[in-house]
């Protein structure tokens, strides 16, 4: 299945916008947006479709999605020591805790079914980095990026899935509670950004920062 179709059936998959890799692209183009910010976007783009691009197995997913884990899982800990909301400190916790533990799961995999084969590979960073933001723009950076980051995730899901790279069963229905809560938690940032930032419309790094 082409990478095009991937993104499409992802990015509709997950109620947001039924747009193909090149219709997304030109969405992009056509908003008023800052060149600064138009950089920004076109980087988050740019590093999830640099994975996309290289899983071409269970053992590709399995060692891109390991750092893509830790990058959130790195970011959350800003977040949950520096926000002043209890739900986004709960939020954070929450990541820090469900993809730490699904980092070791793949871990244990890349060991008992890849012996003696290098899982290290070259990440790009999705997120922008938090800096000396706090309070209202910290959380609001943190949901713009991370929504993306999720969609990256669901995405490299679902191309695993659909183009039926799964070597052993247990992945199957791990990449399947990846996309699935994934989704749900895509869902409730963009209620938080909605409610507390009045920010509709397309997800991280697509819609503008104040």
């Amino acid at each position: 299945m082409k990478l095009s179709k991937i993104l499409f059936l992802a990015i509709a998959s997950l109620g947001l916008v039924s747009l193909s890799a090149v219709g997304l692209q030109r969405w992009m183009a056509s908003r008023a947006t800052p060149p600064v910010l138009q950089g920004r976007m076109m980087m988050h783009q740019g590093g999830m479709m640099h994975q996309m691009h290289n899983i071409t197995s269970e053992f590709d997913y399995l060692s891109q999605m390991i750092p893509h884990h830790q990058e959130a899982i790195d970011t959350a800990k800003i977040l949950l020591a520096r926000s002043q909301r209890p739900q986004m400190r709960q939020f954070a916790q929450e990541i820090i805790q469900v993809q730490s533990e699904e980092i070791k799961q793949m871990q244990i995999w890349l060991r008992e079914w890849y012996p003696g084969r290098s899982s290290t590979v070259t990440y790009t960073a999705m997120m922008r980095d938090l800096g000396q933001l706090e309070g209202n723009s910290l959380d609001e950076r943190f949901l713009q990026d991370m929504i993306m980051h999720h969609m990256g995730a669901v995405m490299m899901s679902q191309m695993l899935l659909n183009q039926n790279l799964v070597k052993h069963e247990p992945v199957r229905p791990f990449a399947q509670e990846i996309a699935t809560a994934q989704r749900q938690e895509i869902k409730q940032m963009q209620a938080w950004l909605k409610d507390w930032f009045g920010v509709t419309g397309m997800p991280a790094g697509m819609m503008h920062s104040h």
